[in-house]
């Protein structure tokens, strides 16, 4: 029973890369999560990315928690594009949105650890300007077009964490911002074209809600390219 339990995890370290980042990272990241008062055996995560800050934020709760804590703060290496959801194939734009993690690369040739987000999703779709057909990842291949990247170190503990809640078939939740919707940011977003406003009218809603409540709220998409929140 604890072989099938641990099925998606004991795949994992069959491959030598994440084998060697293991024995590498683990102890560390475990004696950080219990410094938080979290276990490492029952932990929810959560990603948040701005892009003009180029940070990236793991989130974590005991999984009977309600609230989670920020764990740490890492950083983008490399980005591309502007500010603004993607619109286009080869715009070079980061997406902005609600996406979840659906696929683990550990042998990807070109990407390090590549985590596949599912973008595009039913607001991309409706909002793009021809149909997209680009797939998005986070990986520690420190050159992007339109992927999220971090240097090798940070990949190799988010990968780990994300293995770690993937084994118990959590959900792995990545929202990404253009930046953090301050006053400031706000007038600086002014500058940019209506419909890029429009659609981060729509988005900080759920930004505002979390920095508040340290909890996600549930998020659809309607069909006219907005997405809805429940509490």
């Amino acid at each position: 029973m604890a072989q099938k339990k641990n099925a998606f995890k004991q795949m994992q370290l069959n491959y030598p890369v994440v084998k060697a980042i293991y024995e590498k990272h683990w102890k560390a990241l475990s004696d950080s999560i219990r410094s938080k008062k979290i276990s490492p055996d029952s932990f929810n995560l959560y990603f948040r990315v701005f892009k003009y800050e180029k940070e990236f934020e793991i989130w974590m709760k005991n999984s009977g928690d309600v609230r989670y804590q920020l764990f740490k703060t890492m950083y983008l290496c490399a980005t591309s594009g502007d500010l603004g959801p993607k619109k286009y194939n080869k715009d070079g734009q980061i997406p902005e949105g609600f996406y979840a993690i659906t696929k683990f690369n550990p042998n990807d040739k070109y990407k390090y650890l590549a985590l596949k987000i599912d973008f595009p999703n039913a607001v991309d779709r409706e909002i793009a300007e021809e149909p997209l057909t680009t797939s998005v990842f986070i990986h520690g291949t420190c050159e992007t077009t339109a992927d999220i990247v971090l240097d090798k170190e940070d990949m190799e503990q988010i990968y780990i964490l994300c293995v770690e809640a993937r084994n118990r078939k959590e959900a792995l939740y990545i929202d990404i911002y253009p930046c953090r919707f301050s006053k400031e940011a706000e007038n600086m977003l002014l500058n940019y074209p209506k419909k890029s406003i429009r659609f981060w009218d729509n988005i900080k809603d759920a930004y505002f809600y979390f920095e508040e409540n340290k909890w996600l709220p549930r998020i659809n998409a309607n069909n006219k390219g907005k997405y809805i929140y429940e509490e």
